[in-house]
């Protein structure tokens, strides 16, 4: 029988993580450990052996679970941000694909909890919608089973011995280690390894629009610096999309200027545009009770979300992003940013 490691990076003992041990506690695989990293001792005490919290100084989210696995003694490392918990047969259904000994790492769905509140739903939204997410709306919804090389950590199983190989997560990146994680791994094994929508979690969403953004900023900034110097899985256009569409929108006028033939096909673009977002809206608003004031505040969010991405995107390239640590609120332990 498989042994779990889990192991959790956060500043400090939050709600969210409070949550996601109650959930763990619960689920219908019970093989596991618990290794929850903060930066400085923590008092806390979650009742039970097997949950254990380590201390690891003012350390970036990659340097913390190296920490973890470290002191794991599980077969599988299984990655989760603080901010999200396991649905109740999550290790059962990972284990199930780890009986074959030739995967080596497994991805699985972060969905938006079914309790969230408006705001929190609005972003889920923005992010299970292909004009924002593209060809990867499978890492915020369960959609069908497919071989990957790059997967983020909300939900990221890793093979101990396979992690081991490789030397774990970067440290020097934040946001975009388990981007160079995952390159590793696919470069050390030569294959892509399995997603699988059964192996599910659910992931807190930061609220419209103001955090949304600025998680987005810090996204964007990653991929244009990782398009820049790993352009395995970073350059290629849905990326770029973004910052185009950027480009158009400030150029657009000033060329009109120049040839005012292009004026017209600059607004026949845009009204293609908030068309295309006006009828992929009905997708989401129908599903709350307002569905005019959700229509609108979908369409404002893509909009924004591909200004800032794209602007970001632009800087990455450009320029090697401030990767600062998270923020969070001092009363609460949660993360504000990141």
């Amino acid at each position: 029988m498989l042994k779990f490691s889990i192991i959790i990076p956060v500043r400090k003992i939050n709600d969210y993580v409070k949550e996601s041990i109650i959930r763990i506690k619960k689920l219908d695989y019970q093989d596991f450990e618990v290794f929850i990293i903060t930066d400085e001792k923590e008092d806390y005490d979650f009742e039970e052996s097997r949950i254990i919290i380590l201390e690891s100084g003012n350390v970036g989210p990659g340097e913390k679970r190296n920490l973890g696995a470290k002191y794991a003694t599980g077969d599988i490392l299984a990655f989760l941000d603080d901010d999200s918990y396991p649905e109740y047969s999550w290790l059962t259904n990972a284990a199930k694909i780890f009986e074959d000994s030739e995967v080596f790492a497994l991805g699985g769905p972060a969905v938006t909890p079914e309790d969230a509140d408006y705001l929190e739903r609005m972003s889920g939204y923005l992010f299970e919608s292909a004009v924002v997410s593209g060809k990867t709306t499978y890492r915020y919804k369960p959609e069908e089973k497919r071989m990957i090389d790059d997967y983020p950590s909300v939900n990221l199983f890793v093979r101990k011995s396979a992690f081991e190989q490789v030397g774990g997560f970067p440290v020097e990146f934040w946001p975009g280690e388990d981007t160079k994680l995952c390159l590793d791994l696919v470069a050390k094994f030569g294959r892509n390894f399995p997603y699988d929508p059964d192996v599910q979690v659910y992931h807190h969403r930061r609220n419209v629009f103001e955090p949304h953004l600025k998680q987005i900023s810090r996204y964007g900034q990653h991929r244009g610096q990782f398009a820049r110097i790993f352009p395995e899985t970073s350059r290629i256009p849905m990326y770029f999309a973004p910052s185009v569409f950027v480009l158009g929108l400030f150029a657009g006028p000033i060329l009109s200027i120049i040839s005012p033939n292009l004026f017209s096909f600059y607004l026949l673009s845009l009204l293609f545009y908030f068309g295309a977002l006006f009828f992929e809206s009905f997708k989401f608003s129908e599903k709350e009770e307002d569905s005019e004031k959700a229509r609108f505040d979908f369409i404002k969010g893509v909009f924004l979300t591909h200004v800032y991405y794209g602007i970001n995107f632009l800087i990455g390239i450009m320029k090697k992003p401030n990767l600062k640590l998270k923020k969070y609120d001092e009363k609460t332990g949660n993360y504000v940013e990141g």
